[in-house]
This record gives structure tokens, sequence and C-alpha cells, in this order.
């Protein structure tokens, strides 16, 4: 496959649309079945020629929590780590979400479109416009607002820089800094940027604290640790020099990259014309992806 088409019903390009419709046609058998990636890829491959390492990176990227605020698959086993990346795909099962439902049914044509482009940007998969809070893009589109604040990634975070200029479709680089709070006599990072994970961070923080000492210049930071979690998310305690202020710790942690990140985005029109351009059809698919987001 040499041409990879978005959709303007889903946001989905070609390759996520076949992906999404191999899962549905294996597991139709027993609905909400999960069947193994790689017999998905196989099917993707013969049908569309879509090569599978290709495919697959482009299903765990619609899959995991860290890339995209309303996953399209559930990914069931290793499916990998923010830092190790996907896993092998014979180890990996797959289940349409009920937004990936919904995003097949809307490409059918079985309800109208789905504002999954507006939500999810195309950050994740190396593109410039910024994923937007769900709930606001439903909820502006219900009633015909262009107003959505800042953007919002799915891993959290605190985003700053020209946001006016964002809105009028120019193209402006946003900081974003990992979300830092204290907790006791020290801190913890409990979100970090897009394509960072918490090992890579935790590994970039202690060299920075070794280069200072190796230089035999003061560091505020005592020590880092790891407590990341399948279960708790992104969690890293730093610990503060003795008689360090932890202002100055949260001050020095943040002029560290990839504790601090610029992202380059720009929209694909200003955000107002890009609202008001949205063809909602008979609005099914919207109505439907709100009563998902409320349930």
């Amino acid at each position: 496959m040499t041409d990879v088409v978005v959709s303007t019903r889903t946001g989905l390009d070609s390759v996520e649309a076949a992906l999404l419709d191999a899962v549905d046609l294996l597991g139709a058998d027993d609905a909400g079945e999960p069947v193994v990636c790689a017999r998905v890829l196989q099917v993707v491959a013969q049908r569309s020629g879509a090569d599978p390492r290709d495919a697959y990176a482009r299903l765990v990227r619609r899959g995991v929590p860290w890339s995209v605020h309303l996953p399209l698959v559930e990914l069931l086993g290793n499916a990998g780590s923010r830092d190790a990346g996907p896993a092998d795909p014979e180890q990996v099962d797959v289940r349409l979400s009920p937004v990936g439902a919904l995003a097949l049914a809307s490409e059918r044509q079985e309800v109208g479109p789905v504002p999954l482009g507006l939500v999810e940007g195309t950050l994740f998969r190396g593109g410039a416009h910024p994923p937007y809070d769900p709930a606001s893009v439903v909820g502006a589109l219900l009633a015909g607002r262009a107003d959505l604040g800042p953007p919002a990634l799915p891993t959290g975070c605190e985003i700053s820089g020209d946001l006016a200029g964002l809105r009028a479709g120019r193209e402006v680089t946003l900081t974003v800094d990992s979300t830092i709070r204290a907790e006791g006599g020290h801190l913890v990072i409990t979100a970090i940027p897009y394509g960072v994970g918490p090992e890579q961070l935790h590994d970039t923080v202690r060299d920075a604290r070794a280069a200072l000492l190796a230089a035999h210049e003061t560091c505020p930071m005592r020590r880092i640790e790891d407590e990341s979690s399948i279960v708790d998310g992104v969690r890293l305690y730093v610990e503060p020099e003795r008689g360090a202020d932890l202002r100055d710790l949260r001050d020095w942690l943040l002029r560290i990259r990839p504790v601090h990140r610029r992202l380059v985005c720009r929209l694909p029109a200003p955000l107002p014309e890009l609202m008001a351009g949205w063809e909602r059809e008979d609005g099914s698919g919207l109505r439907a992806l709100a009563d998902l987001l409320r349930g």
C-alpha cells in the first residue's frame, strides 16, 4: 500500500480502518471475542498490501492510553510499554473498544461522522495537529461553539505558549511541562510528555545529576526512583538534597529535557473554521460518541 488516505468521517487513516475491519471480521463468530494481533495483520496485508510492521505500530498507537484519548481497540497481554514499544504481535490479543466499534460503524456509513480527528489530532502519528479533550470537542460541536480551550494531551501535562496563534491556524511552538507536585518533603512526577517513557525520563534526570556532581557543582536532587506501574500509571519519586528547596528542585527538573519539551503545532485551518466545517450529517455519530463519554 503506497497511499494512506485519512477519512473525513472519523479521522482514521486507511490502514487503521482496515485494521478495525479485520478485528471485527475475525471476531465475528463471537462478538467481543479477542483475536491474536498477528492474525489481524495477516488479513490486512492480504487485503490491502499494508506492511505488517507498520500496521502493527498503527494498531498499538490506537490502543494505548499514552497515545490517544479514546483507544479504538483493547490490547490484551503484553502490549509493550512507553519505553520499550510494542511487544510480539503473536503474544497480544485485540478486540474493538466501544469507541472503535462506533468508528467502524461510521466508516461503514451505518451512523454519522464521529469527530475522532478533532479529538486525537495527528501528533500521535507524527503530525502537527494537537489533540483536544474529548468532552470539550463533543460539547462544543453539540452547542455550535468553536472554543475548545487549550490542547489536551492523553498523557496529561501542562501546556503553554501561543494558544491564540494556534487557534488562528498559525504554526506555533508549545511548551509541555511534566506534572510535578509536592508530596510531603519530596516531589512526585505524575505526567510526562508525548513520546517519553518513565524509564527514559528517570535515566535522563539521574544522568543530569551525575554530570553536575562530576563538574563539582551542587544539585538540588538527592535521588530519583521510578515507581510507575500498569495500575498506578506514571509515578517518579524525586527526593531533594538535604536543605534544598522544593521550588528550586522543581525549577531544576523543568529545565531538563524530556521533563520539559517543546512541540511544533499547527491546525489544518483556524479553529472556528475547522469546527464550523465539520460535517455531522444527521448527527447520529456525534450523539453516539456523547453517550459513550457519559457512560
